[in-house]
C-alpha cells in the first residue's frame, strides 16, 4: 500500500536533476550569475515544502476524523503519525536554524535570508557544519526520524522502505580507489560548498523530510483501512491453554478463524461431536471434552465462514493434547542438602512442560546447566541455598516452586592402614602398608582426600618415641620403628592432615594399633 506514494512526480524529477547540477556547480568556480539560479531553486523548493505540508494537513485532518469515528480501530495509528510529525518538525525546525546560522555567519547581524551578500563564500559552510560539529548533529537527528518511520512500515513494504533509506540516506561516501581519503558523510557535503550550495542543499533536506512525512502519513492511514475486514487469507485456529491435562481435569480449547467478523460466528463441526453451540464475543468456539483416559488425544472437525457474498467456505483443523496420570513427588526435606566445594548433581522437570520451557536459579551460589540436568554449587555453609523452579507459560516465566537445601561442609575422612583404623594388626601387614589412606566412608559423592602429614609414635624402653612424615607415605624411619615392635605393643599414627577438594585441611582421628 506504501508503494504508491514512492512515485516521483515532475516536481520531484526536476528537483532531482536541478541538485544533480547543483552539485556538479559546487566543484568549480561559478558566476554571480550562476549562484543566482540557486537562489531560484531554493525559493522552488520552500514551494515544494509548503505543498508537501498543506498536503500532509489534509491527511492529518482525515485522521482526526477518523479517530473521532472510530478511537478503537485508529488510535494506534493516529498515536504513530502524532510521533512522525513531532519528529519531522524537530528535524526541519534543525535545519532552518542551521541555515539561519551559515546566513548570520557569513553576512552579519543584519542578514536577509532572502537576499543573501556573501553567497560564494565556501568557509563559513564547512565551518559551522563540519568544524563545529552542527552537521553531525544534523546527521544524527535525521537517522533517528528514518529508523521512526521505518521501524513502522511493514517489512513486505519493501518500495515504501527502499523510497525512504535513499531518501533519508546518511551513509558514508564510498571509496573509489584504496587510497582515496575517508570522508564522512556531513564532510562530503558541505566541503568546499559555496554558502548559497550548502542553504539550497539543505533546503533540498528539508523536501526529503516533509516527503517522508506525507509518504509514511498516507501509508498509517491505508493501514487502517487494509485492516477493514478485507480478509485475503482464512485458516482455522484451535487455541487451548494446556496441552498437558491430568486425568479428571476438562480440557477447554478455542476453536476460530484467524481473521474475524464478530458480525456473525462461524459453523463449527466437531467429529463425532456435532455443532458447537457455545461461542466467546470474539466469535471464538469454546470446546470441551472429559478428560476420562489417559494418553494422547487426537480430535478436529470443520469450521465454515459464510462470506459477504453468502458462499460458505469449509475449513479443517484437527488438535491434539496429553490426558496424564496426577504426578505426586515425594521428597526427604531433611536429606535436601548441598556440599561446598562439590559439584552437586541436581534434577529438574516439570510435568507437562518440556526442558527447554523450564529453568532454574539458586541462592547461596551457583545453578549451571548441563545437558538437562544442572550442577549447584553452593558457597557459604550454614546459610539455606534456595533453588526457584520456572516454566514458560505462553510468553512469560512464572514461578512454579522454590525448594530449601541445607548447606554443609564436606565431612571429614577416615584414616586407614591396610583398612583399617585400629585395633589388632598383624606386623608383616603393617610393613607390608605404604603409607595411611583417607577414606570417606558412606558418602555418596566420589571423592579424594590426600594425606598430607601424620606422626608415628610407640613406648621403646619407657620413653615414647615419635617420626613425623611430611605425605602419605610412611618414611624410612617409621618403617624402622615398626620392625622393632614387639607382640602387644601398641603404635600410634596421629596429627593426621588430609586435604579435600575443597581446599581446607582437615585433622583427622588417629589411629591406634596392638600387635598381634
Amino acid at each position: 500500500m506504501g508503494a504508491t506514494n514512492c512515485k516521483e512526480t515532475p516536481r520531484q524529477k526536476m528537483i532531482g536533476m536541478m541538485y544533480l547540477f547543483l552539485t556538479a556547480m559546487l566543484a568549480i568556480n561559478v558566476s554571480d550569475e550562476v549562484l543566482d539560479v540557486f537562489t531560484t531553486i531554493d525559493n522552488g523548493l520552500a514551494k515544494t515544502v509548503q505543498t508537501f505540508e498543506e498536503k500532509t494537513k489534509i491527511k492529518y485532518s482525515d485522521f482526526k476524523i477518523a479517530l473521532d469515528a472510530n478511537p478503537n480501530k485508529v488510535r494506534d495509528a493516529w498515536k504513530s503519525s502524532e510521533k512522525v510529525r513531532l519528529e519531522s518538525d524537530s528535524v526541519y525546525n534543525l535545519i532552518e536554524v542551521l541555515k539561519k546560522r551559515i546566513v548570520r555567519t557569513a553576512d552579519g547581524e543584519d542578514y536577509d535570508m532572502k537576499h543573501i551578500q556573501d553567497k560564494a563564500n565556501i568557509d563559513v559552510p564547512a565551518a559551522v557544519m563540519i568544524v563545529l560539529g552542527q552537521g553531525k548533529k544534523l546527521k544524527d537527528a535525521i537517522v533517528r526520524f528514518r529508523e521512526l518511520v521505518l521501524g513502522m512500515v511493514d517489512e513486505k513494504d519493501e518500495r515504501l522502505r527502499f523510497a525512504i533509506q535513499e531518501t533519508l540516506d546518511t551513509s558514508k561516501p564510498h571509496k573509489k580507489r584504496k587510497d582515496d581519503p575517508s570522508y564522512t558523510w556531513e564532510s562530503k557535503q558541505f566541503s568546499h560548498t559555496p554558502l548559497i550550495g550548502a542553504i539550497t542543499l539543505l533546503s533540498k533536506m528539508q523536501v526529503d523530510i516533509r516527503n517522508t512525512e506525507s509518504d509514511v502519513v498516507n501509508y498509517l492511514f491505508n493501514q487502517i483501512e487494509a485492516e477493514s475486514y478485507k480478509f485475503n487469507k482464512l485458516r482455522a485456529e484451535v487455541y487451548a491453554p494446556s496441552n498437558y491435562i491430568l486425568k479428571g481435569d476438562t480440557y477447554k480449547a478455542q476453536v476460530f478463524l484467524a481473521a474475524v467478523d464478530t458480525t456473525q460466528n462461524p459453523k463449527i463441526v466437531i467429529d463425532r461431536k456435532g455443532e458447537l453451540k457455545d461461542f466467546d464475543d470474539n466469535g471464538r468456539g469454546l470446546y470441551t471434552a472429559p478428560a476420562n483416559k489417559v494418553g494422547p488425544v487426537k480430535w478436529g472437525g470443520v469450521i465454515t465462514y459464510k462470506s459477504p457474498s453468502g458462499i460458505e467456505k469449509p475449513y479443517e483443523f484437527e488438535a491434539e493434547y496429553i490426558v496424564a496420570e496426577p504426578n505426586v513427588v515425594v521428597s526427604p526435606t531433611k536429606m535436601n542438602v548441598f556440599y561446598v566445594g562439590l559439584d552437586n548433581p541436581v534434577s529438574i522437570s516439570a510435568p507437562g512442560f518440556s526442558s527447554d520451557r523450564v529453568r532454574a536459579s539458586m541462592t547461596n551460589g551457583s545453578l549451571v546447566k548441563r545437558g538437562n540436568d544442572y550442577i549447584a554449587k553452593p558457597k557459604v555453609v550454614g546459610r539455606l541455598a534456595k533453588v526457584k523452579v520456572e516454566a514458560r507459560f505462553d510468553d512469560e516465566w512464572r514461578p512454579l516452586r522454590t525448594v530449601d537445601f541445607r548447606v554443609k561442609p564436606i565431612p571429614d575422612p577416615l584414616a586407614k592402614v591396610a583398612g583399617l583404623n585400629g585395633g589388632k594388626i598383624k606386623k608383616n601387614l603393617l610393613l607390608a602398608q605404604n603409607g595411611v589412606d583417607a577414606v570417606m566412608d558412606n558418602f555418596d559423592f566420589d571423592l579424594k582426600f590426600k594425606i598430607t602429614g601424620f606422626t608415628v609414635s610407640t613406648i621403646i624402653k619407657g620413653f615414647t618415641v615419635d617420626q613425623a612424615s611430611r605425605s602419605d607415605l610412611f618414611s624410612k624411619e617409621q618403617i624402622g620403628m615398626f620392625r622393632n615392635l614387639k607382640r602387644n605393643q601398641k603404635v600410634y599414627i596421629e596429627d593426621i592432615r588430609a586435604v579435600g577438594p575443597d581446599g581446607v585441611t582437615r585433622n583427622l582421628p588417629a589411629i591406634v594399633f596392638r600387635i598381634q
